[in-house]
């Protein structure tokens, strides 16, 4: 029995890569808007409580912005091999032929 053949979306690839790169950026864009939910807020302990959410926000925010950035490099370098590999076969069954 022979095994199956393996299959590569590379059109997906790139697709994923370009949308997480989107997502990246969105989120990266995200910046200071603490001072415009501060200026509507007006109870002290409010503010107080959207401020500790906005610096926990951050945080996380530049975790997910670097997981994004490592995922999406995965992607491209999964694409990158995989395309790379599809071209040295296909050079060694031309010389076979």
């Amino acid at each position: 029995m022979a095994a199956p053949d393996l299959a590569v979306d590379f059109e997906l690839l790139s697709r994923s890569a370009k949308q997480l790169s989107f997502i990246r950026n969105e989120f990266k864009n995200l910046r200071d808007w603490k001072d415009d939910v501060k200026s509507v807020v007006g109870a002290s302990e409010l503010k107080e409580a959207m401020t500790d959410f906005i610096d926990n926000w951050d945080d996380n925010r530049k975790r997910l912005l670097e997981s994004l950035e490592t995922v999406g490099k995965l992607v491209e370098g999964t694409r990158d091999a995989f395309a790379n590999l599809d071209d040295e076969l296909a050079k060694v069954g031309k010389e076979k032929e």
